[in-house]
C-alpha cells in the first residue's frame, strides 16, 4: 500500500501502528518460527552474482544481519494431513505494504481463506523493511525463503520441497516481490516454483503508468504526490536521509559503473522512494515490470482492481510476459531483449475485476469470492501431478456478476504509452 504522510506522527510511530496483532482466524492454526541466517547468506550468494551489474548504484548494507534470522510463521488448517499428501501444496506469500509497512500478521485475513480451499499451507515472513533496510533485503529475505522449503533444517518438520509443489504469491508490493522473487530464481538458474501470483502486484516503482494518477480512479489509495522529503523528521528519517545522501553522492561522484538510470530519475528533491535509490529505480528486481525481459517465466495470475491505481501496471506486465517480442518495456531498453536468453512468452493470466479497488480481497464481495476461485484453480493447475497442458495465455475482464469477458478498450490504452519506464513531472510517494 502506498503512504500519504501524517502530519502528527512520526515514520516510526506510522510503521508500528501498522503491524498487526491479527487474531488467529477461525478454521486454521498458526505455527511461527524463526528461518536460519544461513539461508540468508545463501540467497546472498546467489544475488551477488545477478545484482553485479548494478552494485555500482546500490548500499553494500543489506549483507550487514542484524538479527539472528527471519520472523516466520505456517498456515494451516489443523490436521491437514500435508506431511503425508504426495503433492505437498505450499504457498510462499509475501505481504504488502509498500516494502515500508505491516507484517506477516497483517495479510492473515485473505490468506487464511486461500490455505482452506486450496488445502495447501502457506508460509509467510516477515521481509526487513525501509527505509531501514534497503533493497536488496526484502528480496534476500524472500529468496532465503524459497532456500529454507527446498531444503529445510531436520527439525523441520518436512522433508525437502518439490519446487513444483511451491507457489509464490503476494498482494500489492507483496505482489511485486513476488515477481522480483521469479525473476531472481530465474536469473540465477535456480529451481523454479510451480506458479506464481500477483494480487495488485506494485511492479514499476518509476510510477509510469496512467492509472496512478487518473482522478476518475475511485480507489482508496491516493493519487500520486509528495515524496520522502515530507515525513515529519525523526531518527528513522534523519538516517535514511543522511545514507542516501552518501549513497547519491558516491554513485555521481566516484563514477565505478555505467549510467543505467533514466535522466527523469534524476529528482533535484532527492529519493522518492524508500525501498531504493532513483538511480535503481529500473532493476528489474526493483521494477519487475521494466526488466529486459518477462520470458521464461513459470506460469502467472496477475489479478487486479478495474478501479486501482496500479491496474495499468498489471496489464503492462501481463501483456510483457505473455508476448514478450511485442512488448519489450522502456525506450532505454531498446535491443537489450534480443540479447535476453529468456525469449520464450510465460504463459499469463490476466484477470481485472470491474469497480474493484487496489486488493478488494480484503472486502465481501461476489467479485472477491471469484477471484479465490480463481486463484485457487490456478494453485490447482499449477501443482497438478498430472502435469496436464495449461490453457493459453488470457487477458480477461470480470463484472460485477462474477462474469468473464474481453478487455475494455481504456484497459489496453497503456500498451501504447511511449513513456513505460520514465518518472513522469510529479514526485512519487511510497
Amino acid at each position: 500500500m502506498f503512504s500519504q504522510p501524517s502530519s502528527s506522527k512520526t515514520f516510526e510511530q506510522m510503521q508500528k501502528d501498522s503491524f498487526l496483532l491479527s487474531p488467529v482466524p477461525a478454521g486454521v492454526m498458526i505455527n511461527e518460527f524463526k528461518i536460519n541466517n544461513k539461508y540468508r547468506h545463501e540467497a546472498q550468494v546467489h544475488l551477488e552474482k545477478i545484482l553485479k551489474p548494478y552494485e555500482h548504484v546500490l548500499d553494500t548494507e543489506w549483507k550487514d544481519l542484524k538479527d539472528d534470522g527471519i520472523n516466520s510463521e505456517w498456515i494451516q488448517v489443523p490436521n491437514d494431513g500435508w506431511e503425508k499428501n504426495e503433492i505437498k501444496k505450499t504457498i510462499l506469500f509475501l505481504h504488502g505494504g509498500a516494502y515500508i509497512f505491516y507484517n506477516k500478521e497483517s495479510h492473515r485475513d485473505i490468506i487464511s481463506p486461500l490455505v482452506k480451499k486450496a488445502n495447501a499451507r502457506a508460509l509467510v515472513i516477515d521481509y526487513r523493511l525501509a527505509p531501514q533496510n534497503q533493497f536488496p533485503a526484502a528480496l534476500q529475505d524472500a529468496l532465503a525463503a524459497y532456500l529454507y522449503l527446498l531444503n529445510p533444517p531436520k527439525d523441520a518438520g518436512f522433508e525437502p520441497l518439490d519446487p513444483k509443489n511451491i507457489v509464490i504469491a503476494g498482494a500489492s508490493a507483496g505482489g511485486g516481490l513476488s515477481l522480483a522473487l521469479g525473476l531472481a530464481i530465474r536469473d540465477a538458474g535456480l529451481p523454479s516454483c510451480a506458479g506464481i501470483i500477483g494480487w495488485s502486484p506494485f511492479v514499476d516503482l518509476t510510477y509510469s503508468t496512467p492509472s496512478l494518477s487518473d482522478e476518475k480512479c475511485l480507489d482508496y489509495l491516493p493519487i500520486v504526490k509528495g515524496g520522502t522529503n515530507d515525513y515529519i523528521e525523526s531518527q528513522v528519517i534523519k538516517e535514511f536521509k543522511e545514507k542516501a545522501a552518501v549513497l547519491t553522492e558516491k554513485i555521481k561522484t566516484q563514477n565505478l559503473g555505467p549510467k543505467i538510470w533514466h535522466d527523469s530519475f534524476d529528482r533535484p528533491d532527492g529519493r522518492f522512494q524508500f525501498y531504493a535509490p532513483n538511480e535503481g529505480l529500473a532493476i528489474p528486481y526493483v521494477s519487475p515490470m521494466l526488466a529486459e525481459s518477462l520470458g521464461d517465466l513459470p506460469p502467472l495470475l496477475l489479478i487486479a482492481g478495474d478501479d486501482e491505481r496500479l491496474r495499468d501496471e498489471a496489464i503492462y506486465f501481463a501483456y510483457r510476459s505473455a508476448e514478450p517480442t511485442k512488448y519489450k518495456g522502456p525506450s532505454y531498453n531498446a535491443g537489450k531483449f534480443e540479447k535476453s536468453p529468456f525469449q520464450t512468452p510465460t504463459n499469463t493470466t490476466l484477470e481485472i475485476y470491474e469497480e474493484m479497488p487496489h486488493v478488494f480481497q480484503m472486502v465481501g464481495h461476489v467479485c472477491t469470492t471469484k477471484s479465490y476461485e480463481s486463484t485457487v484453480e490456478f494453485i490447482n493447475k499449477v501443482t497438478s501431478a498430472l502435469n496436464e497442458p495449461l490453457p493459453p495465455s488470457s487477458y480477461n475482464c470480470i463484472n460485477g456478476k462474477g462474469e468473464f469477458g474481453p478487455l475494455k478498450e481504456h484497459h489496453k490504452k497503456v500498451l501504447e504509452l511511449e513513456k513505460i519506464g520514465i518518472v513522469p513531472e510529479f514526485t512519487g510517494v511510497n
